[in-house]
């Protein structure tokens, strides 16, 4: 039981990582999407 909460807070930050990353891919992607749909309008 101790070792289960000793590494629950590194997979709290793996998660965090893997969502700070996926929402940084996303925003970009994003705005680049938005860019050229208004450059073609």
């Amino acid at each position: 039981m101790t070792d289960l909460i000793k590494k629950l807070p590194s997979k709290i930050k793996k998660n965090k990582l893997k969502v700070g990353i996926f929402l940084g891919l996303s925003a970009y992607w994003g705005i680049i999407l938005a860019g050229t749909l208004i450059q073609f309008n």
